[in-house]
């Protein structure tokens, strides 16, 4: 699990492994994992998650799933509750990098857009260190794989 904490904004990285017994059928299941994970973040890193949270889902099948939790400035929660507001989306996370040349002889696909290179890992079985090496995108990734320039390998 990755970590950015911003102002009133917390973002967490899961990887494929630490989720594949996680499924979005059943909303009370979905809000149960989640105050677990919270138990979990509170007593490993000493994060404390209370209140309103709208949280935005970014979930990629092959690569994991992204928590973006953003706090609603309401008062009228009492201590230790934790009341969310979940949305969730399917994309394809892409990860921005600054060098390319690692990456030309594994599976990826290549995106060139606006000035920037991402990569698409391919084969989630082989693990990259693209988390390392690169920023990931999990929003609006969609523009990136239609408009961008696909480098391909011949």
């Amino acid at each position: 699990m990755k970590i950015e904490i911003e102002q009133d904004q917390i973002t967490l990285f899961l990887k494929k492994e630490e989720i594949e017994d996680f499924h979005f059928e059943d909303i009370e299941e979905v809000e149960d994992y989640f105050r677990t994970l919270f138990s979990k973040l509170e007593e490993y890193y000493q994060i404390t998650i209370e209140g309103f949270y709208n949280i935005s889902v970014f979930l990629d099948k092959a690569e994991g799933m992204i928590l973006k939790l953003e706090k609603e400035d309401i008062d009228y929660y009492h201590f230790h509750q934790i009341e969310m507001r979940i949305v969730k989306e399917d994309t394809v996370f892409l990860y921005q990098v600054d060098d390319i040349l690692d990456f030309l002889d594994s599976d990826v696909d290549i995106y060139f857009y606006k000035n920037e290179f991402y990569i698409k890992n391919n084969n989630p079985k082989k693990v990259y260190n693209l988390y390392e090496f690169g920023k990931i995108i999990y929003e609006n990734t969609d523009i990136i794989l239609k408009k961008g320039l696909l480098f391909t390998q011949e």
